[in-house]
């Protein structure tokens, strides 16, 4: 019966199958596709959607086949299709879409059950932009110029209002522009950030600067209600901390590359568009107790457990002496980084300074740069500052829109990352961000033109900024802000991005991700050898990998921020960093308050002077600092005809357990005067006096052994500058400097 019962079943299914054949066969229906239109977009973040796509045949399975754009297909890599205005990402039957271009988008699409197909558009309404943003290279780089290089209006000019020939007009330009500074992808890769979500939610930054227009329109949305402070004794308002300047407020600017509103329809965007801002005006009012409040401490309106990530620092001193160490500027950078965000602590960034070319302003210094910018080292050193060569500050140097060296950016062993910031907005891009608000003040106003004396002038090189200007037309905005003073709140909103994904992370993890995730820039940067007799020292070492792995160079740090890289770490970061540690100073001579070393440092010399120092714990290096004692009598602030150039011939370089070399001081460094300190005044006799190094170039390896340092002198060679203060220039030194005292301390885990 069972043989039976199989053959009936059998029999019964050819039957069923016969009759189906009889009838046309099992006919294969073709899937339908209807069109989809997305309207709530927004530049440069991510839409989610579905194809309208269904089969008759519910069996079948559907697939996405191809993808057109104005009538071309498009070639799609694993399901990613790079259009005019944005990058498509098929899945199945869902897409997202990337919108990079503040322009409507549609494409027609191919579904297919593997044998029949239909075709549909997909039509994606224009995203709710910045209209400035096109412009903003340092958030994505498209190759713009940001409102720079109008060269037909620049050449009209040299030849109308300079009274240039053409010829010698065209060699002027061609003498100026760099032909490879507008390099697409040269950026922050804020976009990939954006697309994972992160915009900054959650985040607070602090702009201690000159001030902050805190009804600006671009700003107001992200300014928390009654929480910054206006410093100035006797204002009236004291939580409006708005600038009265007519010709720009520094911190206004400072405060839109962070956190200018996005998706609003007005201006540009900041690298955290939804971080909330506070603003203090220190720079108006600076005294111990302000500087101690501009770091949050309790009466400063800032809680220990609220998410204040980030202080952003775009000041400093620039002046051609080496600043002893200050233990008060140490302890309160030291409670900011510690007890706020519930021990977590807040970040400090701080710009490297704008002294590769000369010290500032001290103008007077004339020629004493030339050496080194010839040779391309830096003018002043980022270590000369004391609030730069703690533990708990970011050094932050600037990179141009080719992502090289900008002409300014002060360079040094402390650096321990780099930012876009551009150059002046003229002949090369500078920063677009937020200024005063109306034509009446601010760097794109009436009052700044008059200024200049020149409006011509402005008009041609840089006419964003001048009144009138189409796309600017109340002046709320500025296109040439640019320093370091850039080069910081871009990384601070990068850092405020990295908190933002993460609101777990300490201080000292959000520095760890920073080294591990910036980017390369300038990789043949090239080493820079002095020649001293028959002997080369090398003052630059460019890019150096230490022991642990991680690249460092004094001009760069670790690299230029990479805020998509940054977010994604930080998004899956496993465990956080041990305990701090920090170690006492090992030291010898003066200073360990001993006898002085007295080691003699010879003139013109390679060898110098070497001396070791062995640290006995066993510590993984976040930083190293150095404290050095170097007299030589000869260096005098009173000194009335002449300057001894010993300073400027000092060198320094230390070397790791591990072999790593890091170069304090290059020499031919401006150290024109005796170290100073701000409560004792000038230390006679003395290039160095209780002046602390950091160096960073030693992460992440064993500090444990012993410390190679030596320093040399560079020079027998007089200089010859023209200048008041010293009319016959800087002297070869006739004495030997002398190594007096030094020490080491390595902060770690």
């Amino acid at each position: 019966m069972l043989n039976a019962n199989k053959y009936r079943l059998s029999g019964i299914a050819v039957a069923v199958a016969l009759s189906v054949t009889a009838c046309g066969g099992s006919k294969n229906i073709a899937p339908e596709a209807m069109n989809v239109s997305v309207d709530a977009t927004q530049s440069w973040l991510p839409v989610q959607g579905n194809f309208a796509v269904s089969d008759a045949n519910v069996k079948d399975s559907l697939q996405i086949t191809s993808i057109s754009e104005n009538g071309a297909a498009v070639t799609g890599s694993q399901g990613t299709y790079t259009l005019r205005y944005g990058i498509l990402t098929v899945q199945g039957t869902t897409f997202s879409y990337l919108p990079l271009a503040d322009e409507a988008t549609t494409i027609q699409y191919t579904v297919s059950d593997g044998s029949l197909s239909a075709t549909a558009s997909l039509n994606i309404a224009a995203p709710v932009s910045d209209p400035l943003a096109y412009q903003q290279w340092h958030l994505r780089n498209t190759g713009q110029a940001a409102y720079s290089l109008n060269l037909e209006a620049i050449r009209a000019f040299l030849i109308a209002e300079a009274g240039f020939e053409p010829e010698v007009a065209d060699d002027w330009i061609a003498a100026r522009v760099d032909a490879d500074m507008l390099v697409p992808g040269e950026d922050m890769n804020v976009v990939a950030a954006y697309q994972q979500g992160v915009t900054g939610e959650g985040s607070i930054a602090v702009v201690v600067d000159s001030g902050l227009e805190i009804a600006h329109e671009d700003l107001a949305a992200n300014i928390l209600p009654n929480r910054s402070l206006n410093l100035i004794p006797g204002s009236l308002n004291v939580t409006d901390p708005t600038s009265t300047s007519n010709l720009g407020d520094h911190g206004t600017s400072v405060a839109g590359l962070i956190a200018a509103e996005g998706w609003n329809g007005l201006g540009g965007r900041g690298v955290a568009p939804h971080t909330k801002l506070i603003g203090m005006n220190y720079l108006q009012a600076q005294s111990d107790l302000n500087g101690a409040l501009s770091h949050g401490i309790p009466g400063s309106g800032i809680t220990e457990s609220e998410p204040l990530t980030v202080f952003n620092r775009s000041y400093g001193i620039s002046y051609p002496a080496v600043i002893s160490y200050d233990l008060f500027e140490e302890a309160v950078q030291e409670y900011s980084a510690t007890q706020l965000r519930s021990g977590l602590g807040a970040v400090n960034t701080k710009s490297s300074g704008n002294s590769f070319l000369r010290p500032g302003n001290n103008s007077w210094v004339g020629s004493i740069c030339t050496a080194a910018n010839e040779l391309g080292l830096t003018c002043l050193n980022g270590n000369f500052e004391p609030s730069q060569n703690t533990p708990f500050y970011f050094s932050v140097a600037a990179v141009n829109s080719n992502g090289k060296h900008t002409s300014y950016s002060t360079a040094g062993a402390n650096v321990l990352i780099s930012a876009p910031a551009g150059e002046y907005g003229d002949l090369a891009p500078a920063m677009v961000t937020t200024d005063q608000m109306t034509c009446l003040r601010g760097y794109s106003s009436f009052p700044y033109v008059d200024a200049g004396g020149w409006a011509e002038y402005d008009a041609a090189f840089t006419p964003f900024n001048y009144p009138g200007h189409p796309e600017n037309p109340s002046c709320n905005y500025t296109s040439t802000f640019n320093g370091t003073s850039s080069a910081a709140p871009n990384a601070a909103g990068v850092i405020a991005l990295i908190h933002s994904a993460n609101p777990n992370l300490s201080y000292r993890d959000i520095k760890n991700i920073l080294v591990k995730t910036s980017t390369k820039v300038d990789a043949d940067n090239a080493v820079v050898e002095l020649e001293i007799g028959a002997d080369k020292f090398a003052a630059h070492l460019g890019w150096v990998e230490n022991a642990a792995g991680y690249s460092h160079n004094n001009l760069y740090g670790f690299g230029r921020v990479n805020a998509g890289a940054a977010v994604a770490m930080a998004k899956n970061y496993g465990v956080a960093l041990p305990t701090q540690i920090i170690t006492p100073w090992i030291a010898a001579g003066t200073q360990a308050d001993e006898p002085a070393l007295a080691l003699a440092i010879p003139d013109n010399n390679a060898g110098g002077t070497v001396t070791t120092l062995e640290l006995t714990d066993d510590i993984t290096i976040e930083g190293v600092q150095f404290a050095f004692d170097v007299a030589n009598a000869e260096l005098r602030s009173d000194t009335l005809t002449s300057q001894t150039t010993a300073g400027i011939d000092l060198a320094i370089e230390v070397t790791s357990p591990s072999g790593t070399t890091s170069i304090l001081l290059s020499s031919k460094q401006a150290i024109a005067d005796p170290a100073v300190d701000f409560s004792a005044g000038y230390s006679e006799g003395y290039i160095l006096k209780n002046s602390v190094f950091l160096s960073n170039a030693f992460y992440g390896e064993n500090g444990k052994g012993t410390w190679t340092i030596r320093l040399l002198d560079t020079s027998a060679t007089d200089y010859a500058v023209t200048n008041a203060m010293w009319p016959e220039g800087y002297k070869n030194n006739i004495e030997d400097s002398v190594l007096e005292g030094v020490g080491i301390r390595v902060f770690g885990y």
